[in-house]
């Protein structure tokens, strides 16, 4: 039934790629998911700002290009949009756009999902909780949820769950039919899947709390368990709405999409449009403020993006911060980062912003090692004298 379910997400994904008229130039193995999910799927909603935040049309970014460590070729922004599974491309310096492109009949009202970038958005989230005094890091998970004593998860803390370091035995693949922890969270593909109950039967632990870095969505769905327990009972979208989405001066709509028992997808399953992702980048370039009003606690995006080495680290950068990944080159810089080409790209040091969108047709998108290459030379080139 699991590998039926998929296959048809599968399908049905194919066909919506089908209907959005793919260019000619474009690949024929870009996947049409990721393209409005609110459509045909159970959600909740975020309405935008009364008045959104002004995004201006700031001086064009010019011809860029870059090059990789091991190819001699040197490539341009413009090869790099036709060889890869974009499907939406945006350029922030400061609060301008100073690129802007949409692909395969994507347009700007278009709300795209964001995959593992809804992790970082919930971690936004907890910040604002933890300021307002609904949690804490060091709280621990069975303190908060009662049903969870005994459980893997028991003795992790709210900051085990934030670094991917819960300790709990869990499996993660993005195979289409695989039975995986982060898959059976995933409301698009288990809709009936009681997420909490799930979660606590896990009992088996391969280490301790706090002391090895595992990435699993499957953690990233129990703190949207925790923040919502805390909410009592108030959906997480209501409080996404009150404390960020309208705050930040959000232009559309924002889309979290909820399984049949109504818990949200915070692990993978938010859309919006480019331009409110690219809000979202601002607010973190700018320590969590917009237009001088503190949004997000400045202290909370500082430790969203410091590199700890003294916490469970990933074998190889990019590192991981709270629920965000920092490149080598830390100093404030960080990204959100989801499947199949998912990125915002935050540099404060440059005061550069980059969206990036597509529909690879692999979870580990085949344009990594171009996009992190052209993230770098954008960043030099809008930092250079003008």
């Amino acid at each position: 039934m699991k590998t039926t379910r998929a296959n048809t997400l599968g399908i049905l994904a194919m066909a919506i790629g089908l209907a959005s008229g793919c260019q000619a130039w474009a690949r024929d193995d870009c996947s049409g998911y990721f393209l409005n999910p609110q459509n045909g799927n159970p959600h909740n909603t975020a309405n935008a700002a009364a008045s959104p935040f002004p995004l201006k049309q700031g001086p064009a970014l010019g011809e860029v290009s870059y090059k990789l460590r091991d190819d001699p070729n040197t490539y341009t922004l413009e090869q790099y949009l036709t060889k890869f599974c974009t499907t939406g491309f945006l350029v922030l310096k400061d609060d301008q756009i100073v690129f802007e492109r949409y692909l395969q009949g994507r347009k700007p009202g278009d709300s795209l999902l964001s995959a593992s970038m809804s992790k970082s958005i919930l971690a936004m989230l907890v910040g604002v909780a933890v300021k307002e005094g609904k949690l804490a890091l060091d709280e621990r998970i069975s303190a908060v949820l009662p049903d969870f004593k005994g459980s893997a998860f028991a003795d992790d803390t709210v900051e085990d769950l934030l670094r991917m370091s819960s300790g709990a035995a869990l499996f993660n693949s993005f195979e289409p039919g695989a039975d995986s922890d982060n898959r059976a969270v995933n409301p698009l593909i288990y809709p009936r899947q009681n997420v909490r109950e799930y979660l606590a039967r896990k009992k088996e632990r391969a280490a301790a709390p706090g002391t090895a870095f595992k990435y699993n969505g499957a953690q990233t769905a129990l703190l949207g368990a925790v923040l919502a327990q805390r909410m009592g009972g108030k959906n997480l979208t209501g409080y996404l709405e009150e404390k960020l989405w309208i705050p930040m001066g959000a232009e559309v709509k924002g889309y979290w999409i909820k399984n049949y028992h109504g818990e949200e997808g915070v692990q993978g399953q938010f859309a919006a449009t480019l331009h409110d992702y690219a809000r979202l980048g601002y607010l973190v370039m700018n320590q969590g403020s917009v237009d001088g009003k503190e949004v997000v606690p400045a202290d909370w995006i500082a430790k969203m993006t410091e590199l700890r080495r003294d916490k469970p680290q990933p074998a190889h950068p990019p590192y991981y911060g709270l629920h965000a990944w920092i490149p080598q080159a830390a100093g404030g810089r960080a990204m959100f980062w989801g499947v199949n080409g998912q990125n915002i790209f935050i540099d404060p040091v440059a005061r550069v912003v980059i969206v990036h969108t597509g529909n690879g047709p692999q979870a580990e998108f085949d344009g990594n090692r171009h996009l992190f290459a052209l993230r770098d030379a954008i960043a030099r080139s809008l930092s250079a004298p003008r």
